[in-house]
């Protein structure tokens, strides 16, 4: 209490000495030494590195088993507690076959038979008696710190009870009984390819569920041990148990979808417009995001009521319509169709070095994000106490990844190694999630614009790029070129071309682009939506234009006869390949060269062939005259472990935090990545806590910056005392007021007095002029 009140009288005393005019600090040279990643078979080989001190910390929770272990340990480690926005769940195979039994219906495309599983689901002991409460329960497809989206009675344990008996006479009513008498449930009389007209088989018993787990998580290899169990001792009801690898799953279940059962895992989104990725049809493809709806017996959708929701989801103009799309989607998905069994999101405790300093426990995601990636550095041992130490920052990554592709490849690992080298336009207060903030963009400015082809308002974002952000070469980090709207651009309409990758979404909805000026570019969409913005801003993977469009673009020709006059507001589509960019256009016979934007436009076509090449004309033309366009189409295959299975010392630019020197990238293989000394933000002043971004009013562009002051002191207030190397943790403790290398693994008077001399500095403030 004593050191309580001394630390409370400093700030009151602060209070009356700080200056009118505040430091602002220009971005200084950072702590980092570079981060190392090291890829582990599972997560219990990534902890055993963890307790063994060759590595600071891993990118997944701790079991229960494991937080024991660690609280047994000498107290080296130090932990953060959080619900991370993440979703286990049984994915359930809803498609009218599956590739191994083509010629049978596949039992799961029974929504009874569903429903009876998820019957048979003990969701209460497994939670509790296996996972020993270090998840939270849910029964709708949200993740947990996102519950309040839910149908109030739909998304509730209640709902979901567990009942063996009602799962028996559920399935024994659809025809799922017994009728030979071999202790095995049979497929219904009238099943189609029993007696049905895919073919008449001798053998009545339903086919083994073929159920595939990662072996690399141990929770997820529990859960799935007991519910083969429960099917097929209490359902009797045959399982065929696959345990594999993360690159097996991504071929055979996302890949081939030839699979009944799989126990997945996904890390979501702050809203969960992610309903639309994992349920919506049209993501229904190999390798596609949604590899659980499926298709009916006449290859159309199975659930059109659904797609049609997902889209109000998507497609939401204002929060009150959102909110009721996803009630009514998580209705849908959870207690008519069950389209999949949800499970847990993971409430737990990341465990890491008791040397790191500056670490970032951001909402939902943990220690692992870029806040983190910024500001964290490490001290050495306990014999020189507040030295910055010459060693990387050393992670743990629980499983190799299944590729190093950044548009195809999204498992947990691959993402944690491209949030390294990659920066988005946007970013997200680490500790309240709805508030946006600047990151690459200093600003953006969200409006509509007026399509007159079809007279619609149509959702406009103009981005701001800071003039400071540089591409940071693969190798040897130097500071190459600028980070323009050019590379947005580029971006953009490179991966508009590949309706297979994950992050084409992102791209789907663009009508066409403008260049105002080197750092600003308007996005114009072909329809109305809220989350346009984030699309691009926060989701889309950019590429280095002057890097990359001569690798994987050729230059193609296209000729347009006129044949008719044309006016401007009048549209012709070229007959060739997707436009990246254009070169140049001709019109003849004369030889006059057209201007982009002057002359014409460039749009796409949007729904159903999405190709970029319609033609919008600005300036008459007259019968018998024509156009040759030269132009940018892709060329490489995009696909690869490595993007367009090029060597990735061609094409791994950064604009993040770190660039990259060296992989080897299996299991008990690395990536090492060294830091950018140059990055825009600079080194951040010890003494930041709360990361928010505070606004200067003023004419788009609106400039800004973070700041140290009254509330990172008020939030280091509320942790005063707490420590977090001991167990049980207390509940006040917050591991970005642990500031000062002095006094590890506590909040304490000396990290006030860190805080303190810090007061008032500003950074982070974007240049006024090209620097």
């Amino acid at each position: 209490m004593a050191k309580l009140s001394v630390f409370i009288a400093t700030i009151a005393v602060l209070m009356l000495l700080i200056p009118s005019q505040l430091t602002v600090l220009a971005a200084s040279p950072r702590h980092c030494k570079g981060f190392d990643y090291y890829f582990y078979a599972s997560d219990d080989q990534a902890f055993a590195a963890l307790m063994a001190g060759e590595v600071d910390f891993i990118n997944w929770p701790l079991t229960y088993e494991q937080y024991l272990e660690a609280c047994a340990t000498p107290p080296y480690l130090q932990f953060a507690g959080y619900t991370r926005n993440d979703m286990t769940e049984f994915d359930v195979n809803n498609n009218y076959t599956i590739a191994d039994y083509p010629s049978v219906r596949n039992p799961l495309n029974d929504v009874e038979f569903r429903r009876a599983l998820a019957e048979a689901t003990d969701k209460d002991y497994i939670i509790h008696d296996i996972l020993k409460d270090f998840v939270e329960r849910i029964d709708c497809p949200l993740c947990a710190p996102q519950k309040g989206y839910g149908d109030e009675n739909c998304c509730k344990p209640e709902a979901h009870p567990f009942n063996l008996t009602l799962a028996n006479a559920r399935l024994d009513t659809a025809g799922f009984d017994d009728y030979d008498l071999d202790g095995w449930r049979n497929y219904p009389l009238d099943w189609d390819g029993v007696a049905g007209e895919i073919g008449v088989r001798d053998e009545p018993n339903i086919d083994c569920l073929k159920f595939y787990v990662r072996v690399d998580h141990s929770d997820r290899v529990a859960a799935a041990n007991i519910f083969a169990s429960t099917i097929q001792d209490d359902l009797l009801i045959p399982v065929c148990l696959v345990y594999t690898t993360g690159l097996i799953i991504l071929e055979v279940v996302m890949g081939a979808r030839n699979y009944h059962i799989y126990i997945g895992g996904w890390s979501l989104g702050r809203y969960p417009t992610y309903l639309w990725n994992l349920f919506h049809s049209d993501n229904w493809y190999p390798y596609g995001s949604n590899y659980v709806t499926g298709m009916n017996k006449t290859n159309e959708p199975n659930y059109p009521d659904l797609d049609a929701v997902l889209e109000e989801i998507y497609y939401a103009t204002d929060m009150t319509t959102f909110t009721a799309a996803v009630k009514n989607a998580t209705r849908l998905l959870a207690c008519i169709y069950y389209v999949n069994i949800p499970l847990w999101s993971y409430r737990s405790w990341m465990a890491y070095s008791k040397y790191l300093v500056g670490i970032v426990n951001m909402d939902g995601y943990g220690i692992d994000n870029m806040y983190t990636y910024l500001n964290a550095y490490k001290v050495d041992s306990p014999t020189t106490p507040g030295d910055e130490s010459q060693e990387p920052i050393k992670v743990g990554i629980v499983n190799a990844p299944s590729s190093l592709n950044i548009l195809y490849s999204t498992d947990d690992s691959a993402k944690a190694f491209f949030d390294k080298i990659s920066g988005h336009l946007l970013s997200l207060n680490p500790y309240n999630l709805a508030i946006d903030q600047p990151w690459i963009a200093q600003d953006w400015y969200e409006t509509t614009w007026f399509d007159p082809q079809d007279g619609e308002n149509k959702t406009k974002v103009t981005y701001y790029i800071r003039k400071d952000v540089w591409w940071h070469a693969p190798l040897t980090g130097e500071a190459v070129q600028k980070f323009t709207a050019h590379d947005v651009e580029f971006s953009i309409w490179y991966l508009y071309n590949f309706s297979d990758s994950p992050y084409w979404s992102c791209v789907k909805d663009v009508h066409h682009t403008k260049i105002v000026d080197d750092f600003t570019i308007e996005v114009y969409f072909g329809s109305l939506s809220m989350f346009h913005k984030y699309a691009i801003g926060l989701d889309m993977p950019f590429l280095k234009k002057h890097a990359l469009l001569d690798l994987l673009c050729e230059p193609s020709m296209c000729e347009l006869p006129i044949v008719e006059p044309r006016v401007p507001s009048d549209k012709d589509r070229l007959s060739c390949p997707s436009i990246v960019q254009i070169i140049n256009a001709t019109k003849y016979p004369e030889g006059q060269p057209l201007i982009e934007g002057v002359d014409y436009e460039v749009f796409a076509t949007g729904a159903p062939d999405y190709c970029h090449n319609e033609i919008h004309w600005l300036r008459p033309l007259d019968l018998g005259e024509w156009v040759v366009f030269w132009y940018w189409t892709p060329d490489l295959d995009p696909h690869g472990y490595y993007l367009a299975n090029l060597p990735w010392q061609q094409t791994m630019y950064s604009t993040g935090l770190y660039y990259v020197v060296d992989i080897s990238p299996s299991v008990g293989g690395w990536a090492i990545l060294n830091c950018v000394d140059s990055h825009w933000l600079g080194a951040p002043p010890l003494g930041e806590i709360d990361w928010t971004w505070y606004w200067v009013a003023g004419p788009y562009p609106r400039s800004g910056y973070y700041q140290v002051n009254l509330y990172d002191a008020v939030a280091l207030l509320k942790a005063y005392c707490a420590r977090g190397d001991t167990c049980p943790i207390p509940t006040n403790w917050f591991p970005g007021a642990d500031i000062d290398p002095y006094d590890l693994c506590h909040v304490g008077l000396y990290d006030a007095v860190q805080l303190l001399t810090n007061y008032g500095k500003k950074f982070g403030i974007p240049p006024l002029e090209d620097p």
